[in-house]
């Protein structure tokens, strides 16, 4: 999932769906970010501040809004490995997705995450023998399948999605908790380089402040039209509203650039800012691309203060640091 489709849409100006969006986005960059605890990016969107809602740079498409999946015809496979040293977290990740055989698309994707947050026993158990605190491990499992559908329309410049996903949680000291949620989204090329897109995440609640109730929009520039190009520039911004985490909803920032060059080699860049820009962090990542297969890598980075330190018994430079690792396999 690299291009998007060459032809531009046809009918009535665009222009006042540009102004629409601009007033749109200056109105929510104003407001209050969000708190979720927890994004699922692979590499490349990763590198790019989170930004893969519209541009479907790698797998986290199918988990962010599905309808991406359906712009350009194209089936692809990868794998991803991350590691976040705040949580101890350990991240697998696998998928595929065909949108080749016709207009409409398929996606699949499994996530298994381990992860040993700090125990805390004012919120983790109601009583413990205190001789055995420093005994006590809550190292958690996640196993999390993802299914997406897309169909595109009107030659692909519409394109709508759903998206279901089951997940599997398992603790050491407190209960197991399975639970299933939905997602939908619909992306739209306004001219042949100039997309939106609209998503909503776990329709479903999920009770979960890891996967909270969402709803997004963005605007996506894709120059990147011909693989033989030897120069080309994709960027991305997306302003996502947290519905559940928080008693009123707010919102976080994702924004990121991919610069392709020598028609190889890819450079990104982005930002994420999130918990009232309290947490705020700078991305970056490159790629080895080919027509057959690509390897990414990225990672996030916590600038600024501090406010809240989960663990004291690791070095805080490691627990800022989010990176991931993938290869994918392309078959136009």
């Amino acid at each position: 999932m690299q291009h998007l489709p060459s032809t531009p849409p046809t009918g009535p100006s665009t222009l006042p769906f540009v102004v629409r969006l601009a007033a749109l986005l200056a109105f929510v960059l104003t407001a209050v970010p969000a708190a979720a605890e927890e994004d699922f990016f692979d590499p490349a969107a990763l590198g790019m501040g989170g930004a893969g809602r519209i541009i479907p740079v790698d797998a986290s498409v199918l988990r962010l809004n599905p309808a991406s999946m359906a712009l350009k015809p194209m089936y692809v496979g990868g794998s991803s490995y991350g590691f976040y040293g705040r949580e101890k977290a350990h991240t697998w990740s696998s998928g595929a997705a065909d949108s080749n055989t016709s207009e409409f698309a398929i996606g699949t994707n499994y996530t298994m995450r381990t992860w040993e947050p700090p125990f805390d026993p004012s919120t983790d158990l109601n009583w413990f023998p205190a001789d055995i605190r420093d005994e006590i491990q809550d190292k958690r499992t996640m196993h999390r399948w993802d299914v997406s559908l897309a169909y595109g329309l009107l030659g692909r410049r519409l394109n709508v999605g759903l998206g279901g996903r089951l997940v599997n949680q398992r603790y050491e000291i407190r209960e197991n908790r399975t639970f299933f949620s939905l997602d939908a989204g619909v992306t739209g090329a306004l001219t042949k380089w100039l997309l939106l897109a609209v998503s909503a995440q776990n329709m479903i609640p999920t009770k979960d402040s890891r996967f909270p109730t969402r709803l997004s929009t963005g605007i996506g520039i894709d120059l990147d039209q011909k693989w033989e190009q030897p120069f080309s520039v994709r960027a991305e911004v997306d302003v996502v509203w947290d519905m559940t985490s928080q008693l009123k909803p707010v919102t976080d920032l994702h924004g990121g650039v991919e610069i392709r060059f020598m028609r190889y080699v890819a450079l990104r860049g982005g930002y994420y800012g999130d918990r009232k820009f309290t947490d705020n962090y700078v991305t970056w990542g490159a790629g080895f691309i080919t027509p057959k297969f690509v390897v990414n890598y990225g990672m996030r980075v916590e600038v600024g203060e501090v406010d809240k330190r989960l663990r004291t018994d690791r070095e805080l430079s490691p627990q800022r640091i989010l990176w991931n690792v993938g290869f994918g396999l392309k078959f136009p």
